[in-house]
């Protein structure tokens, strides 16, 4: 696996806060948005559980970080 955020100002270990990699919380932001067409997947049901199983808050987190991203893309 090649390593992209070598270089990147982003820490790709934080999901929300100052400085949390982009890609986390959009990543789960899309999931939780699109849960009613892609949550009979069974391929994509294991991250429906990894989401379901995190504390309501820190859920609330990671879409509140989401929604500064896509507020403000350019920023990016």
């Amino acid at each position: 696996m090649s390593n992209y955020c070598g270089a990147c100002a982003y820490d790709p270990r934080k999901k929300h806060g100052e400085n949390a990699c982009p890609f986390n919380s959009l990543y789960w932001d899309f999931f939780a948005r699109h849960r009613s067409k892609l949550g009979s997947n069974p391929r994509i049901g294991m991250m429906y559980r990894i989401w379901d199983r995190m504390a309501a808050g820190e859920r609330q987190s990671i879409l509140r970080q989401a929604r500064v991203y896509r507020d403000d893309l350019g920023r990016l």
